[in-house]
């Protein structure tokens, strides 16, 4: 008999544990760019010397430029009142920090921290109060310590402090500090939105005070990452290439701000106001017939102004009317849309290769508002701290497409992570006499699943027999579990009936008529908006199927 060594072998339950950590990570880290990685190793040291270098700000600063006074102010949480008491309420959550307020918050989560610093409720306040609390501000918060001296809430902050016309001598120095620091700090290892609104604070803040010190060179900065990005994340159809409707939004109010504060004769000028035609045809295109985005990707209805209102700002700004369209190939989106039917279709890849952040696993997913009301919804955000709720909303099982033995279709995970990912191939739109037929498949579960498993959707929208038809055919060989998911509303109310399910919101009507597979409820959430969710029912086709096989139903208005 051999002798023991004393050393056990590894548990197989630990060995598969570290090889499934190993293999995301592996399916996460190859799709990004080297500086994404590198860069946040050196962002921390990046920080630390900028504020150990940050020059001193000139003397005698003055406002000398414009500020974007025009743009849509928007705080959807706190009023004038509460916040000169010091109880502030972000994402839905509200706190007392009291006066001086404690800038730290600790306990809350880091969004909610972030907001805190943004300074979007400033513009409630006097002036008087304005001055004030951001005197607070400085004071507690010395360069580059703290939450509040991360690049995005010091852009953001940079931006309203600019928007309310702070003209105290103090308050001048200390936004000349944070636009230097920012200048020094900008997230180039982050790309997407991040960088976008970088740019915007540098070149409001560079505009403001115009002339003195480094904010010409500001200015020039931010219009140079304007130059480099645009081209890449404004898409050829306009899309922002994040594929989300509420940071296509800000993105959009970041360029308007832009412009409204740019001269006339500026070079950029140009290059932005046609991106951001391009973007406010696209806001036309998705918002919902009552007036709200649809919610793909990280939407929310409160984080981004109104659609109306950033309309508005782009039709002032621009002299221009944007007008709705119905395809957008290169993100994927095709939107479909009459007196009583609205409808927004997801057929494309869930993000760009090297960020996403903001991605969902809800390719040929879709939300159908019917009479002006929304009947079919994606289940939108909760919040962005990992966890359940984090997983759920970003899972396949949380949109309306099919799963497949109960695997995402993209390999979402932590908050931001996306691993393995495959993209929809052989996309069609096509408009017809009779409405339009959307048609796609999407390969991806055979590489984790085999058996040559492969959906394909087709999506047939007939105006003139007033109906949506959903068929799906999942090809491959044996058995598995294959579920199509419809969410609805929570204001819907379902009946079950001999064929299918009868709807109804208000005096409205409608009805899902099983053509193929088995049928039945379950319960899901809705998040329209950060840190609320709504119990809604959802109507789910199929079960455990032997394939090849077809899962069919039809939405009747």
């Amino acid at each position: 008999m051999a002798e023991s060594s004393g050393i056990q072998d590894p548990s197989p339950t630990k060995t598969k544990k570290s090889s499934k950590i190993f293999r995301r990570y592996f399916h996460t880290l190859r799709h990004l760019k080297p500086w994404q990685v590198a860069g946040r190793l050196v962002a921390p040291l990046q920080r630390r010397w900028a504020a150990w270098r940050l020059p001193a700000a000139p003397s005698c600063l003055q406002p000398a430029g414009p500020a974007p006074t025009d743009g849509p102010t928007h705080d959807p949480w706190n009023d004038r009142v509460d916040v000169k008491e010091g109880c502030f309420c972000f994402l839905n959550e509200a706190a007392e920090l009291g006066r001086p307020v404690d800038w730290n918050a600790s306990g809350q989560s880091l969004l909610w921290q972030f907001t805190l610093h943004y300074f979007h409720y400033l513009h409630l306040l006097t002036d008087q109060e304005q001055v004030s609390l951001c005197r607070e501000w400085a004071a507690a918060n010395p360069v580059g310590k703290g939450v509040g001296w991360h690049p995005y809430p010091t852009s953001l902050r940079l931006i309203n402090w600019c928007r309310a016309g702070l003209a105290a001598s103090d308050l001048l120095e200390s936004l000349y500090q944070q636009a230097a620091y920012l200048s020094r700090t900008v997230e180039t290892h982050v790309y997407g939105n991040h960088l976008l609104e970088n740019a915007r604070a540098l070149v409001l803040t560079g505009c403001y005070l115009r002339g003195q010190g480094e904010a010409d060179r500001w200015r020039e900065q931010g219009l140079s990452i304007y130059r480099t990005e645009l081209d890449e994340q404004v898409l050829s159809d306009g899309f922002h290439f994040e594929r989300s409707p509420m940071y296509h939004a800000l993105m959009l109010e970041g360029l308007l701000d832009v412009l409204d504060v740019l001269p006339d004769e500026h070079s950029a000028q140009q290059l932005l106001r046609q991106a951001a035609r391009d973007m406010a045809d696209v806001l036309t295109s998705v918002t919902h017939p009552d007036g709200a985005l649809a919610l793909f990707n990280d939407s929310t209805h409160e984080i981004a102004p109104s659609p109306d209102r950033l309309l508005q700002y782009a039709r002032d700004v621009l002299e221009y009317a944007p007008s709705s369209q119905t395809a957008f190939p290169e993100a994927g989106y095709y939107v479909m849309q009459t007196d009583d039917l609205w409808m927004m279709v997801d057929g494309g890849p869930v993000g760009p290769e090297y960020l996403m952040a903001h991605a969902h696993a809800d390719i040929f997913s879709y939300e159908l508002s019917l009479f002006g009301k929304r009947f079919v919804v994606d289940s939108g955000v909760y919040e962005y701290t990992a966890g359940p709720m984090r997983q759920h909303v970003r899972g396949t099982a949380a949109h309306n497409t099919v799963q497949i033995d109960g695997l995402d279709q993209v390999e979402c995970w932590d908050a931001f992570r996306v691993a393995r990912r495959d993209a929809p191939t052989n996309i069609t739109w096509r408009e017809t006499e009779e409405g339009a037929v959307f048609e796609g498949t999407y390969d991806g579960y055979q590489a984790r699943l085999g058996n040559a498993l492969s959906h394909h959707r087709r999506i047939e929208v007939n105006t003139d027999a007033r109906r949506v038809r959903v068929h799906d055919e999942i090809a491959g060989r044996g058995e598995h579990r294959v579920e199509s998911r419809i969410h609805l509303h929570p204001d819907v109310s379902v009946r079950r009936d001999e064929n299918g399910f009868s709807l109804r919101r208000g005096k409205n009507r409608g009805r899902v008529e099983i053509l193929a597979g088995e049928s039945s409820q379950e319960e899901s959430w809705y998040c329209p908006r950060f840190g609320v969710r709504h119990r809604v029912c959802v109507l789910r086709v199929g079960g455990t199927l032997s394939l090849p096989s077809t899962l069919a139903y039809e939405i009747q208005y």
